[in-house]
């Protein structure tokens, strides 16, 4: 495939990654009514939505790895979130539907950007980015009353018309690795554990200059630009080198610091280098199993932000355990990348092949 149809598929897939979160945030928020029962009906559904669009990605991933078939699930998935639009009056339904087809999408969208260009972690961060511009402008749209279905629906409809369009993207041959696999499910562990403890700080963060829309803004964007760079820096200067530096960086302007605007803003973006690098790890470890692979980040996400949903909450802002919680996140992924490089890499930029790699 060659260059212009590889971006012009990652623009598409991008683009309705955006549009795909919009909808379903936009949905949950749009007509839920005020007070306590509107707050109750609210959590409930954000709670039931996000279960289900992150805690079922693994099976449909392995469904879409049997079936070797990344159009389906994603135009299944976008079909599915056009219907949770029209079902704001059971607001349960709706995130049961929004849920289901927002890991759908995930996984036929993550799939293909994972092989568009095998081993590489720009095209994943360039897929997975624009859902923090989506999410964003879903909550605009949902909490300020600009919700309507009917555009959603159509502009759902017409990405679901452009993607089976699109360039086939084939699953990688499963890899045969030489010498001793102890180290296989470390690896895997390792880079997991690093996701889940990224995804609890995220979700303990509290920034008390979020109420500025510029600086919302600014922040929406760093998340961007975050996961949009850290592949492409990765694959130039080394994934060790990028992401294990950006989270190093982080931790204390996210720590200590997040009353300053400039400062957590600029944490947020190293904090959100590491992600495409991550993912990627997790599918080269996996080859021809991209979907399980991409599920099983999205499993780890639910399972870090777990807390965050119970009385637990309170306590996990503390800065001292922010910024211990990523240090740790950084000794799971730098474990897990550098036994990856030495023992099964042969597609980690910035270091020499691996052990079965010169087996080979």
């Amino acid at each position: 495939m060659n260059k212009s149809a590889i971006l012009s598929t990652i623009s598409v897939y991008g683009a309705a990654h955006a549009l795909v979160d919009a909808a379903c945030v936009a949905a949950l928020f749009a007509v839920l009514p005020s007070g306590a029962e509107g707050s109750q009906a609210l959590f409930q559904s954000i709670l039931v939505y996000n279960v289900i669009a992150f805690s079922t990605q693994p099976v449909l991933g392995i469904l879409a790895d049997v079936l070797k078939n990344t159009v389906f699930p994603a135009v299944a998935g976008m079909l599915l979130v056009a219907a949770s639009t029209l079902m704001l009056q059971a607001p349960l339904w709706a995130a049961i539907l929004a849920g289901l087809g927002n890991a759908l999408f995930h996984v036929g969208g993550g799939i293909a950007s994972l092989n568009l260009v095998r081993g590489k972690a720009a095209l994943p961060g360039l897929f997975v980015a624009p859902g923090a511009l989506g999410v964003a402008a879903g909550l605009w749209i949902g909490k300020g009353g600009y919700f309507t279905a009917w555009p959603f629906i159509l502009l759902l409809a017409v990405f679901a018309a452009i993607i089976p369009l699109l360039p086939k993207t084939e699953p990688a041959a499963p890899k045969k690795y030489f010498g001793s696999l102890k180290w296989f499910e470390t690896v895997i562990v390792l880079l997991l554990v690093s996701v889940a403890i990224r995804s609890m700080v995220g979700m303990s963060l509290v920034f008390p200059w979020k109420s500025d829309p510029l600086l919302l803004a600014a922040l929406t964007a760093a998340v961007f630009l975050g996961k949009a760079l850290g592949g492409i820096l990765g694959d130039r200067f080394g994934w060790i080198a990028v992401a294990v530096s950006g989270l190093v960086l982080s931790a204390p302007m996210l720590a200590f610091f997040p009353q300053i605007p400039v400062v957590a803003i600029a944490g947020i973006f190293f904090f959100n280098l590491s992600m495409p690098i991550t993912l990627t790890g997790v599918a080269g470890m996996l080859p021809g199993k991209e979907g399980f692979a991409f599920g099983l980040t999205t499993l780890a996400l639910i399972i870090g932000a777990g807390p965050a949903f119970t009385p637990l909450r309170g306590g996990l802002g503390q800065p001292a355990l922010i910024f211990t919680a990523v240090l740790v996140s950084v000794a799971a992924l730098y474990g897990g990348l550098r036994l990856y490089a030495a023992h099964f890499g042969d597609i980690i930029p910035g270091h020499p092949p691996g052990r079965n790699q010169e087996e080979k």
